[in-house]
């Protein structure tokens, strides 16, 4: 199941209760703590009556969670999870954009791979996987139209920046028989940007042109040239949300050495009020004490005064997982967890 269908099918109505959920609800666990705060990637449930609205909304605080990044909203929607002490965060795609405009009127906004094809009309894995290169001023500004859009949204608490990076290079390790591959070193039709804007910008910057160079993958300042590309894109985008006063949020990859071998993102150098790293383990074939490696890697990067939120992949947890996750992430440092998907889903303790 791809991320966009779990969102359709996983996220829409009310979480039921569980020993997992009391446990969010619990005090911090570790020492001197301040309150933990928790998250959940969502919709609005924009169909449900206003009462429904209301009695989720009393249902996601019941379980501990503090603050909702919607994937879908309106006017309503947002006044009544403020209502309920709920925080509101925008959950927006940034950098995979499939709108057809988009890709009818500005086909050369997107990545470009190092066989030559392009994500607008080629893109990698699934059909949906479009994605803007960050390195072209059009795109950053169309962005940054964008954030400041929504930054004059009433109720709004923040915006939450999810795929700001380029295509996986290389998928987490359990998603790899699902597409026939094994993905041991940078495959070229997985490998981006070689956009005309990126080579003449790499070009400029060391006299190289990054699609001549003998190894590509191996070559240091090109994978720099990258992580600068997109970490520049989010520190504009950041500075346009706290001029509208408004907080700014990411979805990451697990830990920072993941991010930057799989996807390019150096989010340590963001200038983000909070990270929310997906320590989905099970992507990783891992067992869920690993997020507590994961998290401790994230939070000795980012400055002291950073919050990182480790995100769960519920649909994954058997038994219980959920608790054993929840304490490994907190045990790692952080400052609670991020929820993708409903309580429903777990059986905690069974």
């Amino acid at each position: 199941m791809n991320r966009r269908t779990f969102i359709q099918t996983a996220a829409q109505g009310t979480l039921g209760l569980s020993t997992a959920s009391l446990f969010l609800n619990t005090p911090p666990l570790l020492g001197d703590q301040p309150p933990l705060k928790n998250w959940i990637w969502t919709d609005g449930g924009e169909n449900l009556k206003p009462a429904e609205q209301t009695e989720r909304f009393q249902k996601f605080r019941q379980a501990g969670i503090k603050a909702v990044l919607f994937s879908g909203y309106n006017r309503e929607v947002l006044a009544r999870a403020k209502d309920q002490g709920l925080e509101t965060h925008a959950w927006i795609w940034t950098l995979c954009r499939g709108d057809k405009e988009l890709l009818e009127q500005h086909p050369d906004w997107y990545v470009v791979n190092r066989r030559g094809e392009s994500a607008a009309g080629k893109p990698a894995y699934v059909d949906y996987y479009h994605f803007l290169c960050p390195s072209h001023e059009e795109v950053r500004q169309h962005l940054a139209k964008a954030v400041a859009k929504l930054g004059d949204t009433d109720n709004l608490d923040g915006i939450h920046l999810d795929y700001i990076r380029y295509p996986d290079v290389i998928l987490p390790v359990a998603l790899w028989k699902n597409y026939n591959l094994v993905q041991n070193e940078e495959l070229p039709p997985f490998d981006y940007c070689y956009c005309e804007v990126c080579r003449a910008a790499f070009k400029k910057q060391t006299g190289e042109d990054p699609l001549k160079l003998p190894d590509p993958p191996s070559h240091a300042a090109w994978r720099q040239y990258r992580y600068d590309s997109v970490t520049q894109l989010v520190n504009q985008l950041a500075a346009v949300a706290h001029e509208k006063h408004k907080q700014i949020t990411a979805a990451v990859f697990p830990s920072p050495t993941l991010a930057k071998k799989m996807v390019r993102q150096d989010w340590a150098r963001w200038n983000l009020d909070a990270i929310l790293p997906m320590t989905y383990n099970r992507f990783y074939n891992e067992e869920p004490e690993w997020i507590e490696r994961a998290v401790k890697e994230g939070v000795a990067a980012l400055p002291k005064d950073r919050p990182l939120y480790a995100g769960l992949y519920l649909p994954d947890f058997k038994g219980g997982e959920f608790d054993r996750a929840l304490q490994s992430a907190l045990a790692g440092g952080a400052k609670g967890v991020a929820l993708f998907g409903g309580l429903k889903t777990v059986k905690s303790g069974a």
